[in-house]
């Protein structure tokens, strides 16, 4: 029998690769993903099942789909969430219908940062100084900041999507104004304020079967993810071969095997992001996301083999499975970089497959965004042309991402979409 797969997001890409794996695939997905990605209808005709929900967080909605997949005797073997904001909802689903994983202790410990970095701390994983902040009680979260924290701090909602939202705040006046901008819709939010930690900042990859990683690689970003000021400059990360950093493999495998014991993790995928000085061995956790990574992090796997989210799907249908990648360990650094305008706006034209052809060291280009397309703000997320390369060295490759840069980012041009 095909193992039963119940998926929340829409995603082609994923939906492709399960079929190709064999598995039976049903689908949830909310108004908000309806409104604003190209949802396939002839795709949807071929599951067996399609539900359209207002939203992932309606407990009323998940009980009945789970209800009607009972009563029809369609029983998922697994509940997998794609996006930040299905985790709640794809743990409840998988409570209702008698799925080990995900559980809605994980998703609470993957999506609220402050019962993330608790449970963390309380596992013996170094973790910053961080408060919790209202928008309904200004004053006093202010306060807290200023005696526990100081300033500057790092400012971000609970359950926020990467740096989406995040912002480094420099005196008690400047909290007191983003705390009070916020509240002014009569809505509480939480955020915390974090104590800033410097150093490399790094991300890890792994793939979990039953608590054990079948794949995990370490990445470096060019720049840390707070400190970039624009979506095309230093906007990328590179795979670290593991027979040349085996120490840090060594550390951070024995950090995040705590980590996951910590949250409850036992299968999927994930990314998990820390900071590191050079030359100390210390590794600071920053936060982990139950998810696969975002940018140009699992096209760079193809260079070993399979994208990482094909190598993960491969594993949801197929856990005995071997490792992937076996054979593939970099003895090389591959990585990616992001491409974008500077200005908002509809993109009218961007470097040429031609311009890019140019530099042999580039193995794959992927065009998350082009011309016609609107690109509304450069901010470091902001996805619009990746690069996959290679490079001897650590130094090479940093020196090719400027080289990449300065060569192509000058290609787009942007109108406003007013005009």
């Amino acid at each position: 029998m095909s193992t039963r797969v119940l998926v929340c997001r829409w995603d082609p890409y994923i939906l492709e690769a399960l079929r190709a794996e064999g598995a039976e695939v049903a689908l949830l997905f909310d108004t908000f993903e309806a409104a604003h990605f190209h949802v396939d209808e002839e795709v949807l005709k071929t599951l067996p099942y399609v539900f359209r929900i207002n939203s992932f967080d309606d407990m009323d909605e998940l009980g009945q789909v789970a209800t009607q997949l009972k009563n029809d005797g369609w029983v998922p073997d697994r509940v997998v969430s794609l996006s930040e904001f299905s985790q709640y909802g794809a743990g409840y689903l998988a409570q209702l219908l008698g799925c080990a994983q995900p559980t809605l202790e994980m998703a609470l410990n993957t999506r609220d940062k402050r019962a993330m970095k608790q449970a963390v701390r309380a596992a013996g994983v170094t973790c910053t100084d961080f408060v919790s902040l209202r928008t309904s009680e200004v004053a006093a979260s202010v306060r807290r900041t200023a005696s526990e924290i100081g300033f500057p701090a790092v400012v971000k909602p609970c359950a926020g999507l990467g740096t989406l939202g995040t912002s480094r705040v420099h005196s008690e006046e400047e909290l007191t104004k983003l705390l009070t901008d916020l509240g002014a819709d009569n809505t509480e939010h939480f955020l915390m304020a974090e104590r800033p930690v410097s150093g490399d900042e790094f991300h890890v990859d792994a793939i979990w079967v039953d608590g054990r990683s079948k794949v995990l690689g370490i990445m470096r970003y060019l720049r840390p993810r707070l400190a970039i000021e624009t979506a095309g400059e230093s906007n990328g990360s590179v795979l670290l071969p593991r027979e040349e950093w085996a120490e840090l493999y060594a550390d951070v495998e024995e950090a995040h095997r705590r980590v996951n014991d910590a949250l409850g993790i036992r299968e999927g995928i994930t990314h998990l992001e820390f900071f590191k000085q050079p030359g100390e061995r210390e590794v600071v956790f920053s936060e982990i996301a139950s998810r696969f990574a975002g940018g140009g992090i699992t096209a760079t796997y193809r260079a070993l083999g399979d994208d990482l989210r094909i190598a993960w799907i491969k594993s949801v249908v197929d856990p005995g499975r071997p490792a992937p990648y076996a054979d593939g360990e970099p003895s090389r650094y591959v990585g990616w970089i992001n491409l974008a305008p500077t200005e908002a706006g509809r993109i009218t034209a961007e470097p040429t497959q031609a311009e890019i052809d140019a530099f042999d060291y580039v193995l794959e280009t992927v065009r998350p965004h082009g011309v016609g397309d609107d690109f509304s703000d450069p901010h470091p997320s902001a996805w619009c042309l990746h690069l996959i390369y290679e490079a001897d060295s650590l130094e090479q490759f940093e020196e090719r991402g400027r080289e990449l840069e300065k060569a192509l980012n000058s290609s787009f041009r942007t109108e406003p979409t007013d005009a």
